[in-house]
């Protein structure tokens, strides 16, 4: 488990930009505690320092998609930092005023609110980052739990430090180091090598503002908030009718732990990309463990269910913010992540506000049972919800024209972008020349390459083999789960996202495809890769090459500057060793396709199928 986060941690750039997002986010993991001293000391009242926190958690979370959208839209070089400035000198004046009792409510309210608008959403920036940062996708869901658990652990240590410094000095001396650390944390992040502006896709065309709601993640951040938000009161409430109050902290403690490690295990152990059959099967157990533990007879029964509920908070919370990355557009990723962020800030609110309700009518294990039902209800909900909220996202024009030209955007950026605009962009139907040639092979182990929506993957697991699938695109690997799941044969695919360009899947396979492996974009090694998978072929596997001949019969004149290879072309860039390949095909074939307008046209392919010899 440490290796694969070392991993992580020793790529480029990497140790330095989440060190300094983790100081910044250090400060609100301390001002919230901070501030509730203040205020109280300051106010004099529990009415009035609890309405200005109110005002400041309000604040940040309903306003933290409209930052993200600045900063979707200018980067975040150019928003960080005067963000931070203006949050910054908000929370000095904060700690000026109260450090002294008597200041004047109605200012105190005024800074608080400006505090709250003025916010960086660090945590949501630094989850944008790992992207460009690690090409692998398999590190990347690492990245994800790591930021995870690391977020969880500032949330404890915040309010640790802000007592301290309180106890030492005065609660409004931890205002100002908050200020302190968020200016440090978010400049250091701004000028970080990850956050280098980006170019961006179809600079040409004009685009339409609104919101970017990633529905299924949301929900479910929303339900995992409400059931953090619940815990405290619920363990309260326990331990105070066992007669040992202050065991409460232990009970917090299982639950911290048990997400920890959930979170940990999770990013190591997990090698496919989480579909929403992965997040609801997270979902259900969270709450139906929260359920389980208002049953509990003694307090150590209780802090062993809460921690067994604490292991899917991570994953659950991780597989959520992966999806939503993925199938989000490269011009709004900020933006679906913020919305995640403030789901599951809203679910923990309006968590402790109904346990707070429910704890004064009903009996104990019914309030832990009703605190558990969101996640199980969300767990329903994630597989029904549409992949986003339609007509919300912002869009550039349709991309389907685009050929195999110059564009400015990665590949990564682009794929997700072409994908993003259809409900789907393949027919669903496996190839038929892979339906053709592989239904006489002993199924094994097959290695899908640029497997797009997953028609083939889930052909061949419907067949028997076990399918490593890779893409690059986190919206169609999204998608492919999904239908893999349709299917009934979600245990026998491992969806993997990477590019191929820079990794290549770890193994060899009794079977390799490469159906349409064309990139419209440039600096695609496709020889290179071809080999790279040719190598990946067992003793007596076969490798299973599909491409275009030509270009489209509907735009004859498309892409004049891309040679196509012929299959005796292809084989020839191989290079491979003689004596030990054969040739089981090679040649083109056609098939019917139909054109953008409607009409269906024949268009010519080639095909390249060779098995590796045993000896």
């Amino acid at each position: 488990m440490t290796a694969s986060y070392a991993a992580v941690l020793r790529t480029p750039h990497a140790s330095r930009t989440f060190a300094l997002a983790l100081l910044g986010r250090l400060s609100y993991g301390t001002v919230f505690l901070s501030l509730t001293l203040a205020f109280t000391a300051s106010t004099g009242s529990y009415a009035q320092a609890g309405g200005l926190l109110a005002l400041l958690g309000l604040t940040v979370s309903l306003l933290t998609p409209l930052r993200a959208a600045l900063i979707d839209r200018h980067g975040p070089r150019r928003t960080l930092p005067p963000m931070a400035a203006a949050y910054g000198l908000a929370l000095a004046a904060l700690a000026a005023l109260t450090w002294r009792p008597g200041a004047p409510v109605e200012l105190l309210a005024a800074l608080t609110a400006a505090a709250g608008v003025t916010a960086p959403p660090i945590g949501v920036v630094m989850r944008t980052l790992w992207k460009g940062l690690l090409r692998d996708g398999t590190l990347l869901q690492r990245a994800y739990s790591l930021d995870t658990v690391a977020e969880e652990l500032v949330f404890v240590a915040g309010p640790l430090l802000a007592g301290l410094l309180a106890a030492v000095a005065s609660p409004s001396l931890g205002i100002a180091v908050s200020a302190v650390l968020v200016a440090v944390g978010a400049l250091g992040l701004s000028t970080s090598p990850a956050a280098r502006p980006r170019p961006r896709a179809g600079g040409r065309h004009r685009t339409r503002r609104a919101l970017a709601i990633p529905l299924a993640p949301a929900a479910a951040a929303a339900a995992t908030g409400a059931v953090l938000g619940s815990t405290a009161l619920l363990a309260v409430a326990f331990t105070r009718q066992h007669d040992q109050p202050a065991a409460v902290a232990w009970v917090e403690a299982a639950l911290a732990v048990g997400s920890t490690l959930g979170g940990l295990a999770y990013g190591a152990a997990s090698r496919s990309f989480p579909g929403r059959g992965s997040l609801a099967a997270l979902l259900c157990p969270l709450g139906v463990a929260l359920a389980a533990a208002g049953l509990a007879p003694s307090i150590i029964v209780l802090a062993a269910l809460t921690c067994a509920a604490g292991l899917f908070i991570g994953p659950a919370l991780t597989s959520a913010y992966l999806l939503a990355d993925a199938a989000a557009p490269p011009e709004a990723r900020t933006r679906a992540l913020a919305w995640v962020n403030t789901a599951l800030n809203l679910g923990a609110t309006g968590g402790t506000a109904a346990t707070g309700v429910l704890l004064n009518t009903l009996p104990l294990p019914a309030c832990y049972a009703l605190a558990g039902a969101p996640a199980v209800l969300a767990a329903l909900l994630v597989l029904v919800l549409p992949e986003r909220q339609r007509g919300l996202w912002n869009r550039t024009a349709k991309t389907h024209h685009r050929g195999m030209e110059h564009t400015n955007t990665t590949d990564e950026e682009f794929w997700d972008g072409r994908y993003g605009e259809h409900e789907h962009m393949w027919s669903g139907e496996p190839n038929a020349v892979l339906v053709e040639e592989a239904a006489g092979l002993t199924p094994g182990t097959a290695l899908d390459l640029g497997c797009g929506e997953g028609a083939d993957a889930i052909w061949l697991a419907g067949r028997g083999w076990r399918v490593t699938a890779v893409d690059i695109s986190g919206v169609a690997l999204e998608r492919a789960a999904r239908h893999a799941g349709a299917a009934g044969v979600t245990d026998r695919i491992d969806w993997q996202r990477h590019d191929l360009a820079s990794a290549f899947p770890d193994g060899v396979y009794d079977l390799v495809s490469a159906a349409f492996l064309h990139s419209p974009t440039e600096g695609m090694p496709r020889e290179e890769i071809l080999r790279a998978a040719a190598a990946a072929v067992a003793p007596g596997g076969t490798l299973l090459v599909i491409g275009h001949a030509g270009p489209p019969p509907w735009d004859p004149d498309a892409h004049p500057h891309v040679h196509l290879p012929t299959a005796s072309e292809l084989l020839q860039s191989l290079e491979l060793p003689g004596g030990e390949w054969d040739v089981l095909r090679s040649g083109e074939h056609e098939r019917v396709q139909t054109a953008p307008d409607g009409r269906e046209m024949t268009r010519t392919d080639n095909a390249l199928m060779l098995r590796r010899r045993t000896s």
